[in-house]
């Protein structure tokens, strides 16, 4: 069994900032990502995971440059004006080069 390094990103936001936000994911280099509809409470209250207020959590495997480029874009342009949090973490996995965009 061989075992790749990669990059998770992990994205918590407004389920609003779904359609411009996917595309520009794939544009930055994502391979793909999971998207799951989610529901919490925290500085800006409690969410219901229903409808437009509803969170949405963003799951992205990939090399460590994608993730700094997808943080850098999250951070810019979502942090300010929109419930958001996103995060990275190191994680093996197993079919590693399909996790990597092709040109």
């Amino acid at each position: 069994m061989q075992l790749y390094p990669l990059k998770q990103v992990t994205i918590v936001t407004e389920k609003i900032l779904q359609d411009q936000l996917l595309p520009k994911l794939k544009e930055l280099g994502a391979g793909g990502y999971t998207v799951s509809d989610c529901s919490g409470d925290g500085e800006r209250g409690l969410r219901s995971g229903v409808g437009y207020g509803s969170n949405i959590q963003i799951i992205i495997i990939c090399p460590e440059e994608v993730a700094h480029k997808i943080l850098t874009h999250v951070s810019r342009n979502f942090f300010e004006n929109y419930s958001c949090i996103a995060w990275i973490a190191d994680v093996q996995v197993m079919r590693g080069a399909r996790y990597v965009k092709k040109p």
